[in-house]
């Protein structure tokens, strides 16, 4: 079995060497012992990587092991704090609780105590480590979906549903029956794709004509000619005409 490893961050060298013969009788792997801040993320740059942190709340320096906990919960933010201190006053243990410890024990520290804050500490730890896995995997899947959905709402605002079976990608300029493709010419799809932007209005003649030649004028000829071809591949009544208004399409 892997021994956990603690990392031992306090002042007072007969506690810490105490501590850590302690530790290794409860069957741990003390991986260090640092006096202060400085001397704490030595160790850490050095890459060693405890399980959990024994710390001491009045270090020696001007970061205390409160200020020291806040800091390191950004570069090692799953591994557990248990504080020591012979302080036991009410601010002090807020103080604690504030920094997130997983525990809070009082010197001289008693065995079992120690042992049965350790084991708590670490199953809460790998606990909270997996609500998180959880929590971020239920955000990924919440994103994902959202993402699907809203491609999906993207992808239906582009498709037109006609009468008669027909449905136009007024993206892409395509037409389908059913599942398959009506075959149109550019100027055809132009007109099409006029016709559903309208949203189920008339558009004039005038309006078509621009819009489809904006260079030149279409003239009569050009104009029936167009009607005609796309009136003659569709069902006689999907595009409707008004003499007095225009034209539009049967919409849905």
């Amino acid at each position: 079995m892997i021994k956990k490893k603690i990392l031992i961050v306090e002042d007072e060298s007969i506690i810490a060497i105490n501590l850590k013969e302690v530790l290794i009788e409860l069957g741990y792997e003390p991986c260090g012992i640092a006096p202060n801040r400085s001397k704490t993320l030595a160790l850490l740059e050095k890459g060693i990587q405890p399980d959990l942190i024994l710390m001491d709340i009045y270090l020696k320096g001007s970061v205390t092991g409160i200020e020291l906990a806040k800091e390191l919960k950004n570069t090692i933010p799953n591994t557990p704090i248990i504080f020591l201190t012979a302080n036991s006053e009410l601010s002090t243990i807020k103080q604690a609780t504030d920094s997130h410890a997983y525990g809070y024990l009082l010197k001289p520290v008693k065995e079992r105590e120690l042992h049965a804050n350790i084991e708590l500490a670490l199953q809460k730890a790998n606990l909270d480590v997996k609500t998180k896995e959880q929590l971020n995997s239920i955000e990924n899947v919440a994103k994902t979906l959202e993402h699907t959905l809203q491609e999906s709402k993207e992808e239906k605002l582009t498709l037109i549903t006609l009468k008669y079976g027909y449905v136009f990608d007024i993206e892409k300029k395509v037409l389908y029956l059913k599942e398959d493709i009506v075959s149109l010419t550019a100027k055809e799809r132009d007109l099409l794709a006029l016709l559903c932007q309208q949203k189920g209005s008339y558009i004039s003649r005038d309006q078509i004509e621009y819009s489809i030649w904006p260079n030149e004028p279409a003239g009569d000829a050009a104009f029936r000619s167009l009607m005609f071809r796309v009136r003659n591949k569709l069902h006689k009544d999907l595009i409707i005409n008004s003499n007095n208004i225009g034209y539009k399409i049967a919409r849905l």
